[in-house]
């Protein structure tokens, strides 16, 4: 199933469905995808095949070789987001959210990592979770990223997560929101 000395981006094979579920964030009924060293295009095909007609996944090849979309792109309510100025570009963004508005992450805090050996970038400094349309929980050490998130009007919760890169996810990539509140929409 993986190839080592394959280029990244492209050392899962495609044998079998296989990802993390930190590849996949859903935009109401649009499922942004990504396809790299953790997430193959045959899972992409897998979940649009088991979600059917109602929801529609975007299998996005090529966006940035790195392991989780959700230290790259965070939708903060509809119709913004949140994005990494290092993996993320205007020419490469998913077709579906080019008409959202955008916020560029600054450069993050230094969070502490318990081996350096880790892969773990400073980038999951962004990984935030929202909990509701303009509402992220975010580590409280992102000073720089709270006042920019702030400052478009997005309300942030100050919490901690002590070892997010040790872990190699921070506040979303280690929640299960298995309840939600409201009704599905489509943002297109």
């Amino acid at each position: 199933m993986y190839d080592a000395d394959a280029p990244e981006g492209r050392r899962l094979r495609d044998h079998e469905p296989a990802f993390d579920a930190a590849n996949v964030l859903r935009f109401g009924t649009d499922i942004l995808y990504l396809v790299s060293d953790s997430g193959n295009a045959l899972g992409a095909r897998w979940l649009q095949a088991a979600l059917g007609d109602r929801y529609t996944v975007h299998a996005c090849e090529g966006l940035y070789p790195g392991i989780h979309v959700d230290s790259a792109i965070t939708p903060l309510r509809p119709g913004l987001l949140l994005l990494n100025p290092v993996q993320v570009s205007e020419k490469r963004l998913p077709a579906f959210l080019r008409d959202w508005d955008r916020v560029w992450a600054p450069p993050m805090a230094d969070l502490p990592l318990a081996d350096h050996h880790l892969p773990c970038s400073e980038w999951v400094g962004m990984n935030s979770l929202v909990v509701a349309p303009g509402k992220v929980i975010l580590d409280d050490r992102q000073h720089e990223l709270i006042r920019v998130l702030e400052q478009h009007g997005v309300e942030v919760v100050r919490q901690r997560l002590t070892h997010a890169r040790t872990l190699s996810g921070a506040f979303h990539c280690t929640t299960l929101d298995v309840r939600r509140t409201g009704t599905l929409q489509t943002y297109r």
